[in-house]
């Protein structure tokens, strides 16, 4: 069982850090509802609902860069005991998860604006037509399509980390981004 000291947890993450974590995980979640949904659509008829996947995934990227800053400038680096090779592993997580949150909403954009055809983001605005560009538009759909089961796996390890933080290790880590458990 790991003791935190009181100067490990006097500096919580700024409420932004938090409130941009949940966001972005709310719509990072109806992306992907909304595109499995999607796929028992006709391709003929996806136009309306991928609107609205595409409006998740562009806020997720646009939400982005305030996330980063946040974390970076905001978000007191967390002092614990894990072993060497366990603060590794979660860097490598929290990057692949930060990789993958900019490379889905970046490859589903290429591959739309390559399709050569406009395409209206859930009523809201149309995105530009680069006209048809076949190996672009596969490109882009193709990563696109990789980096779901990708997002899955990373999501379902960031959420058993959270669990083995607060049940196993006893530490606050879980309880600096779900402030009612904090102590």
């Amino acid at each position: 069982m790991s003791v935190i000291s009181e100067r490990q947890i006097s500096r919580w993450p700024h409420w932004s850090v938090p409130v941009l974590h949940w966001i972005m995980a709310l719509l990072i979640i109806g992306a992907f509802v909304i595109g499995q949904v999607m796929e028992d659509f006709p391709r003929s008829e996806r136009g309306a609902i991928m609107g609205y996947h595409a409006l998740l995934g562009l806020s997720v990227l646009v939400l982005f860069l305030p996330r980063i800053w946040a974390v970076l400038r905001q978000s007191p680096v967390a002092v614990g005991d894990d072993p060497r090779i366990v603060k590794m592993m979660a860097r490598i997580a929290h990057g692949l998860l930060y990789l993958v949150m900019i490379a889905m909403p970046v490859t589903g954009l290429l591959a739309v604006m390559t399709s050569g055809r406009s395409f209206s983001v859930a009523g809201l605005f149309s995105l530009p037509d680069l006209g048809r560009i076949e190996w672009l538009h596969e490109g882009g759909e193709e990563i696109h399509e990789f980096f779901v089961p990708v997002l899955v796996t990373l999501v379902v390890l960031h959420v058993i980390a959270a669990i083995w933080h607060h049940f196993l290790r006893h530490d606050e880590v879980l309880a600096r981004y779900v402030p009612w458990l904090r102590k």
